[in-house]
């Protein structure tokens, strides 16, 4: 069983113990940690809790939800150091150069936790054998939708995204109809909006938002499983 270890300076990532929680068979919370968030654009060195570096050493998952970088570069940096079999997520990065850095860790940095797939952690998930029962309950949503009759009597959820949106999604979905499927399909993802998905809604240049592309990637699930009974 995997256990994973999250860890925050903000008001991100507080949803995972209970999805983890409510769904997780083969990983296990051990727990969320706030740390200070520096005021300072640059630190030279930053002190973790002595409580944290234990969990560090534990851990089979670090879930980073640090937005100052460098709580989260120094937070890579010790726990590498610290426990050599653990996989690091980290879920809040800005830049390419940042991730650039932080994968002289091995941390994996999805543009986006509904993002996270076996492809995206490319070799990696050989190298850190727990990450294998992670990605199999958590990460880039997988769903079975049952259909009878043009109506939905059940949605089986594979893998939920780590917030726990692919949950609240499948609940709503029981009885609508299904008529047209595109359609279909896309309002069911809408559905995560109501929950709400916290991905950003900050489009640049081109290109969908992190929350288009949490609906589509929901989209795609709900095309890829439906099954008619």
């Amino acid at each position: 069983m995997a256990k994973i270890l999250v860890v925050t300076d903000g008001a991100y990532g507080y949803r995972i113990k209970g999805t983890v929680n409510s769904f997780g068979k083969k990983n296990r919370f051990i727990g969320i940690y706030k740390i200070d968030r520096p005021d300072d654009l640059i630190v030279d060195d930053i002190e973790f809790p002595e409580e944290l570096i234990e969990k560090i050493k534990e851990a089979d998952i670090l879930l980073l939800y640090t937005q100052h970088p460098d709580n989260t570069y120094y937070l890579c940096y010790e726990a590498r150091k610290l426990n050599k079999d653990m996989a690091i997520i980290v879920a809040t990065w800005s830049g390419e150069g940042e991730k650039k850095e932080l994968k002289k860790f091995d941390a994996i940095c999805p543009e986006e936790m509904c993002l996270l797939d076996e492809k995206e952690v490319g070799n990696l998930i050989n190298k850190y054998p727990k990450l294998k029962e992670f990605l199999e309950e958590f990460g880039t949503p997988k769903v079975k939708v049952y259909v009878k009759d043009n109506k939905v009597v059940d949605v089986e959820v594979l893998r939920t995204s780590i917030c726990g949106s692919t949950l609240f999604m499948a609940k709503l979905m029981k009885g609508m109809e299904v008529n047209d499927i595109e359609d279909f399909a896309k309002k069911s993802a809408m559905l995560i909006q109501r929950y709400p998905c916290v991905a950003g809604k900050i489009k640049l240049f081109r290109g969908d938002c992190k929350k288009q592309k949490a609906l589509n990637i929901h989209k795609e699930a709900i095309l890829e499983g439906i099954i008619f009974i």
